[in-house]
């Protein structure tokens, strides 16, 4: 699993931490909906916001699978601060993003989640970008 020291774990001891790194791969996708999913309903999210939470992980994490180097690891991160579920989703990329915000998914994305942000920062070695994409997700009634 290449590119591992590049995604270093949050170091933030605040709030409880969920972490799972991943191979970047689209067959891993039922465990990263799983996953988003269990920490949706252990947090008492509603099932509509639930299925909002599965749904942008799968935009998400399919979007930053089909564009990761070979062999990356994919680190997802799930944080709840009452209100809000914040979650990051990271990898290796090949390349760098300057449309993403005008894409159908993105839009998609706007309307699943209360925030969504991408960022790109480029490797130590030149070779590729660390792409991050985050989003929150608040309680019903709650923001």
């Amino acid at each position: 699993m290449a590119h591992l020291s590049a995604l270093e774990p949050d170091q933030d001891q605040t709030q409880p931490v969920v972490e799972l790194r991943i191979q970047a791969t689209l067959d891993q996708l039922s465990i990263l909906r799983a996953l988003a999913a269990t920490v949706a309903i252990q947090e008492n999210f509603d099932l509509d916001a639930i299925a909002d939470i599965k749904l942008a992980m799968d935009e998400i994490c399919t979007h930053l699978i089909v564009r990761a180097a070979p062999d990356s690891v994919l680190v997802c991160r799930f944080v709840f601060t009452p209100p809000q579920l914040h979650v990051s989703v990271s990898t290796t990329t090949t390349e760098y993003e300057d449309s993403s915000q005008r894409s159908f998914g993105w839009h998609i994305l706007t309307e699943l989640t209360d925030s969504i942000s991408l960022d790109q920062e480029e490797t130590l070695g030149g070779v590729g970008y660390i792409t991050t994409m985050k989003f929150t997700k608040a309680l019903s009634g709650r923001l």
